[in-house]
């Protein structure tokens, strides 16, 4: 039942991807659940409205804006003024046409880049002719690195002016829906990932990831994607203060999402209650599938709000690396470099102790998919299933934790992301990338565990069945194939 739990959540996160395509028949068919808005609906509500009052819709006031700091830029003998924000603008298209031609920059097909003496030596001259273009743009590719950066390493101001457009409601990297089941009062709250890695919002967000203090709490949190929260939660309070005035007492709220939207999931659920907006009872788990980890000493804050480690729940596909991006082990010049860049990384316990940046919270789900969809996880059972690493599993240690989160960070380390990256064929729509973290990947992975659960409960009952015969039915063999159809036809 809990899988069953997740594969609608993860039914739910694929939906956010077409808002408005979502049929509310459909929704209420298949799920039970009522089409409330979005966000596409909030948008376009704001700027019918701005139309009729004859104005443009603006995220700051003018007075603000104007007195935002400035630099100065040297053009063709003319000084001209640009503000923090644009600067910080400029930086982040620049990365976004970065990574969009940086998918050119080495050959599919091959997983060895012959860069070296012998293999020139022995290279056709098409094939020198192609690596020396390969060198031209990965030289290319490093200086355009060197500037984002430097852009890291801004100053405060900049980085506070893009934190405003980031929180501001119609800069939000991402897009969300809101539908209820009047059954049970609950709402629920999905957010996609963000309109694409390469979207301006989206690189804004990511850029920013130094570490910041969370709602006033000793506990760290990724100040981009905090930043981005605070808009959606702007957004969706009228729609959570609604729902507690109609429902009362009753009235319980679930949030999930894919990538990204899930970990703005879990921040916009832990925000409603650090800002006293919704009771702890009124809170059902946060469901998580493939997000990063954004949080140094997200357990912490968990115990000191009053929630159970299980009130976040992080489905991960065993190879997927966007959950490991943020808690593999950097190397040591890595750390040296952010470090050196940014005086927030030199007292973040989680880089100095660990040497990562954040650290996994809540429940932790291993899902492992059938081998012919992705090659089984050495460190994992040979099936398919939904595996949890338990503290419980370790009952006869004296202190279990130390051994459970050693046992974690060797799995998010291995693979290690960089492993991943460095082969030219994970890239593309094809490539491991892409197949490990699409959220349809993961939708289909949660029904085949279903699946082979229902076959496994049906071959274990198969026997009894047998001697007791199905008068109704007549042959067992009939029955068995009636059973599948049944079975089959609820759950889909």
């Amino acid at each position: 039942m809990e899988t069953r739990i997740y594969a609608k959540m993860s039914y739910l996160g694929s939906l956010a991807y077409c808002i408005p395509r979502i049929k509310s028949e459909n929704l209420l068919r298949r799920h039970g659940l009522r089409f409330v808005t979005s966000s596409l609906d909030k948008k376009k509500a704001t700027s019918l409205d701005a139309q009729k009052e004859g104005r443009l819709v603006q995220d700051s006031e003018p007075e603000e804006e104007a007195t935002e700091s400035k630099e100065c830029v040297r053009h063709d003998g003319k000084v001209r003024e640009i503000s923090a924000s644009a600067a910080y603008r400029i930086a982040a298209s620049a990365a976004a046409y970065l990574q969009s031609q940086a998918r050119g920059f080495l050959p599919m097909g091959s997983s060895n880049v012959g860069i070296g003496k012998d293999s020139l030596d022995i290279c056709s001259d098409g094939e020198r002719g192609q690596e020396k273009i390969m060198r031209t743009q990965m030289a290319s590719f490093i200086a355009t690195r060197n500037s984002v950066t430097a852009m890291v390493a801004g100053k405060e101001e900049m980085k506070q002016a893009v934190a405003k457009d980031l929180s501001s409601s119609q800069s939000s990297p991402c897009e969300w829906y809101i539908c209820d089941d009047d059954n049970s009062g609950t709402r629920y709250f999905v957010i996609q990932e963000c309109e694409g890695s390469e979207s301006l919002a989206s690189w804004q967000a990511n850029l920013l990831f130094e570490p910041v203090e969370f709602e006033e709490t000793d506990v760290l949190v990724h100040r981009g994607i905090y930043e981005a929260a605070k808009g959606i939660y702007s957004q969706i309070l009228p729609q959570v203060r609604e729902h507690l005035e109609t429902h009362g007492d009753s009235a319980t709220f679930r949030f999930t999402g894919h990538s990204l939207g899930g970990s703005l999931s879990m921040l916009v659920n832990l925000m409603l209650l650090a800002r006293g907006e919704a009771p702890v009872s009124s809170l059902l788990p946060v469901v998580t599938f493939g997000a990063p980890s954004i949080m140094c000493g997200g357990d912490y804050l968990l115990r000191k709000l009053g929630l159970p480690q299980t009130h976040v729940q992080s489905v991960m596909l065993h190879r997927d690396i966007v959950p490991r991006a943020f808690s593999c082990i950097y190397p040591d010049h890595v750390v040296d470099i952010l470090k050196a860049i940014s005086g927030n990384f030199r007292n973040h316990p989680c880089l100095n102790k660990k040497k990562l940046l954040y650290a996994p919270m809540g429940k932790l789900l291993i899902l492992q998919p059938e081998d012919k969809f992705s090659p089984a996880h050495h460190l994992l059972p040979a099936d398919s299933g939904l595996f949890l690493l338990d503290s419980n599993s370790s009952a006869d240690c004296i202190d279990p934790l130390p051994l459970l989160r050693s046992a974690w960070f060797a799995f998010l380390n291995t693979p290690h992301p960089l492993e991943t990256l460095i082969n030219r064929n994970a890239y593309g729509s094809n490539g491991r990338v892409m197949r490990d973290h699409d959220v349809h990947a993961y939708l289909k992975s949660l029904q085949g565990v279903i699946l082979q659960e229902l076959k496994f409960i049906r071959k274990a009952n198969r026997k009894p069945h047998r001697h007791e015969g199905y008068s109704f039915m007549g042959p067992y063999w009939l029955q068995f194939w009636f059973d599948i159809v049944v079975d089959n036809w609820k759950f889909f």
